[in-house]
């Protein structure tokens, strides 16, 4: 079984991360007939010389065709021969940054798109910052529109110095820089002649080769409980993807809050029985003896997680109306939804320099350390 990668695209408005994925999978035959010749087809409209547009592989709204941005996350399966891939083509719009924070949210790469004729912008580091706040810790800058610069290998050492700049007080466990053109196809597939002073590999090479750390094998086994499955009288199993670490038959768990313990004693893969299970995995947990567990509850193999009431977050304010200390809202963690307090506001995190900075309140698409 090939090993899958979850990877997003994100950048500013106009950077060309549609166009860049489009003409990617374009290029390596990694769409079907039908869709080749839709997209053929459609590009025809509005196109003053027939030139192939190949965002609209995944800019499928009425609305994005439109107005010529990505509104919604559009996500789309491939697969090459060394591995298969999910990617989460995001909106670059401040308007749609909720929607880039979900995409994010699901990845473990970043391919962050930079416009070579413009640098990095704010909007590159708002996205940068954010992907690191979901747990990305692997990215891939694609300095786009090479062309429009005359494939200067200056300007693409410039950028390369405001991208350190960016992640210099970020986790990073890899990270990788191309001169890509999106439109033409230089670097997305095959290395291009335009570039003779870039002499790393192209973009699909990179994604198929990325070393990506997953979740270890020693970490403890934790699973939030999304579902309890009980089909009759004789089944009574517990639901959830397992988040961490790794699970078998006779193994001890502890159920939070109630700190009970029980072993389990069946474990069921993809409808069919299994003698252990990984990080990653949606599974169906069968216990020796009858516990109170529901949606929510945890079950996990550790001895040091415990119930708490305060807690400290990074968070991403995405609503409309301000933030301030005092309010109340609905938290979802993990598999559970309960009743939060904002107690303090600790300090916002400058999108810029990543500095922190004492505020009362936040605005829309700010970072801040808060405690609940």
């Amino acid at each position: 079984m090939k090993e899958l990668l979850r990877f997003l695209t994100c950048g500013s408005v106009d950077d060309g991360k549609s166009t860049l994925i489009g003409h990617m999978l374009y290029d390596a035959k990694l769409i079907f007939a039908d869709q080749k010749r839709a997209l053929e087809l459609d590009s025809k409209v509005g196109s003053a010389d027939g030139s192939i547009d190949y965002s609209l592989l995944l800019d499928g709204l009425q609305a994005e065709r439109e107005q010529g941005i990505t509104i919604d996350v559009a996500y789309r399966f491939f697969s090459t021969e060394n591995r298969s891939f999910i990617v989460a083509d995001t909106p670059g719009h401040e308007e749609y940054t909720k929607n880039m924070a979900v995409g994010a949210s699901f990845a473990e790469l970043a391919v962050i798109i930079v416009d070579a004729s413009h640098g990095v912008l704010i909007q590159t580091k708002r996205h940068t910052r954010i992907c690191s706040l979901m747990g990305i810790r692997n990215f891939i800058f694609a300095i786009n529109k090479m062309d429009l610069v005359g494939y200067d290998e200056k300007v693409f050492n410039n950028i390369k110095v405001q991208r350190e700049c960016i992640l210099k007080d970020l986790p990073i466990s890899s990270i990788s820089i191309i001169p890509v053109s999106a439109t033409i196809g230089d670097n997305l597939t095959k290395p291009s002649i335009n570039t003779p002073w870039y002499d790393g590999a192209p973009l699909l090479q990179l994604l198929e080769t990325v070393d990506i750390e997953y979740s270890s094998n020693n970490d403890d086994f934790c699973l939030s409980v999304q579902r309890v499955s009980r089909p009759n009288a004789n089944f009574r199993g517990f639901q959830g993807e397992i988040s961490t670490g790794k699970i078998n038959i006779g193994d001890k768990i502890t159920v939070l809050p109630s700190n009970e313990s029980a072993h389990v004693n069946r474990i069921i893969l993809a409808g069919k029985d299994a003698y252990e299970a990984k990080a990653g995995q949606p599974v169906s947990l069968c216990l020796d003896k009858e516990i109170d567990i529901s949606r929510g509850c945890v079950i996990t193999t550790s001895k040091d997680l415990h119930v708490g009431t305060m807690m400290a977050v990074n968070l991403l304010w995405l609503g409309n109306e301000e933030l301030r200390a005092g309010q109340h809202y609905r938290l979802r963690l993990g598999t559970q939804t309960t009743t939060v307090t904002i107690e303090k506001i600790c300090h916002k995190i400058d999108i810029n320099t990543g500095e922190k900075h004492n505020v009362s309140k936040l605005e829309k698409n700010e970072l801040a350390l808060c405690h609940l």
